[in-house]
């Protein structure tokens, strides 16, 4: 395992890549943040319509600076989707699953790095794009109408690491998700088409139509975790649904990817 989770690092400590990255988290880190502060309203303003709209009382309290932090990952959940199922289905699409396999022949191990490996580098991720919306947020609030007094207390640091430990959850599971679908249909065009075509469109579409659907659904159910539960789902459920998903579905792809040729 440890092998395979090294030759992934490697891979994924390209120069490119940590150049796309950091722009991608500097970029996304600003932009949400910016947005999440932009549109606080107060609370007697919010209605049970609001959806995941903090409220300005909410930004003022100790966990303001990363719960805009924490709600603006929340949308960012189908574009997690599409990175771990690309990142995975390339392998088997170009040929290099197989050649891994030659020199690994222990298939979960080799997996088990491989997505160990990707999580490691999703976690610094998540981390520079804490940091930065906070910055962001903090020099944004003040105009927002949002005091930030309180954002430099022991309590703000504590709330840091719960929403930093519950946004690196989140992203778990897309990832597991992710993976399972790339193992599973073994071909990027496929596993795209069906991760976008699940996640994005149809469980929205369902959602419209079916409010139930909210905490039926995997993609729905992650989106209320990161946001800690909605109106319409609370985190436990939200938790306990995707976990359900996460697991059946991890469970199928590691018994096809045992048992299964890889011939190209």
């Amino acid at each position: 395992m440890m092998r395979a989770y090294r030759a992934e690092l490697t891979k994924l400590l390209r120069r490119k890549i940590l150049l796309v990255t950091g722009a991608v988290a500097l970029v996304f880190g600003i932009g949400a943040s910016a947005i999440v502060v932009n549109a606080a309203e107060p609370a007697s303003r919010l209605g049970r319509g609001a959806g995941r709209t903090l409220s300005i009382e909410t930004l003022a309290g100790a966990g303001g600076g990363t719960q805009i932090f924490r709600s603006a990952m929340s949308f960012a959940g189908f574009f997690v989707l599409v990175v771990f199922v690309g990142w995975t289905a390339v392998e088997f699409s170009r040929g290099t699953m197989r050649t891994m396999l030659l020199r690994q022949p222990l298939r979960l191990r080799l997996l088990a790095g491989k997505v160990t490996a990707l999580l490691t580098y999703a976690a610094v991720t998540v981390a520079a794009i804490e940091v930065v919306a906070w910055i962001t947020a903090r020099l944004l609030a003040p105009a927002a109408g949002v005091d930030t007094a309180a954002w430099t207390s022991p309590d703000a640091l504590g709330s840091a690491l719960i929403d930093f430990g519950a946004v690196l959850l989140w992203v778990t599971g897309y990832a597991l998700l992710g993976t399972a679908l790339a193992v599973i249909l073994r071909s990027v065009t496929v596993a795209l088409a069906v991760g976008i075509a699940w996640f994005g469109p149809f469980e929205h579409i369902v959602q419209n139509s079916w409010s139930g659907a909210s905490g039926v659904f995997p993609g729905l159910g992650l989106e209320a975790f990161a946001a800690g539960g909605t109106p319409e789902v609370t985190l436990a459920h939200a938790a306990i649904v995707t976990s359900i998903y996460v697991l059946a579905i991890t469970v199928v792809a590691c018994t096809l990817f045992t048992h299964r040729d890889v011939t190209a």
